[in-house]
């Protein structure tokens, strides 16, 4: 069997595969994965007119010699008010590659950080019989999170009742265990996983591991 480790539960704790919440931290890879991620939500839209683009500018502004002034070609210029942008910013993508073992590996390094800070909370049992605001918060703070403390919740996404009810908590980030990532786990300083969050997280992460392997094989 492999190495477990204890996290805290409502009312106890539970054990969970510490090759997930007991790894190596490794602070660099935790910067690539937070890099990798920013950089995929960057448009890269930024965007300006050459010379080129600029409307007009065809026609030679004055006649070469005679006038006294300094010689002008056209009034699409960079050296011009109105003219095109020399050397200026482009559309581009900022993305760039990180494989699936980095990509695990980063995400188990910021669960083992919060898990060894004692910030991870499970709650098997937070049912909401209709979508209250006020009664997430209640149910949060009887399980255990410190009042108004930063928090992402792993939930199942099908608990739509659960999920309308956190929405509108501020210090509250929804996540699903299938979506959470690094970003996620290391912006705020509690995790909270809800119902079959935990065991799904574990599957996922298991999975991730076990196709890694046959990979090498």
């Amino acid at each position: 069997m492999s190495e477990q480790v204890e996290i805290k539960s409502k009312g106890g704790s539970v054990k969970v595969p510490a090759a997930i919440f007991g790894a190596e931290v490794k602070n660099n890879l935790l910067h690539q994965s937070v890099r990798w991620l920013r950089a995929k939500k960057r448009s890269g839209s930024h965007t300006v007119l050459t010379r080129t683009q600029v409307r007009g500018g065809g026609a030679k502004p004055w006649k070469q010699k005679g006038t006294g002034r300094a010689r002008a070609g056209s009034s699409s210029s960079p050296l011009w008010v109105g003219g095109g942008v020399a050397h200026g910013p482009k559309k581009k993508s900022y993305e760039f590659d990180l494989n699936k073992k980095e990509k695990r590996s980063a995400l188990c390094g910021a669960l083992s950080a919060r898990r060894a800070e004692e910030k991870v909370l499970v709650i098997k049992d937070l049912k909401l019989k209709e979508i209250k605001t006020s009664a997430a918060v209640k149910a949060l703070a009887d399980a255990g999170l410190p009042k108004e403390s930063k928090a992402v919740v792993v939930i199942n996404g099908s608990d739509q009742i659960l999920a309308k009810s956190l929405r509108n908590i501020g210090n509250v980030k929804l996540a699903t265990s299938d979506s959470l990532t690094v970003y996620d786990v290391l912006g705020a300083p509690w995790l909270v996983l809800v119902g079959d969050a935990l065991d799904k997280l574990v599957a996922r992460l298991d999975g991730s591991a076990a196709a890694e392997k046959k990979a090498v094989e």
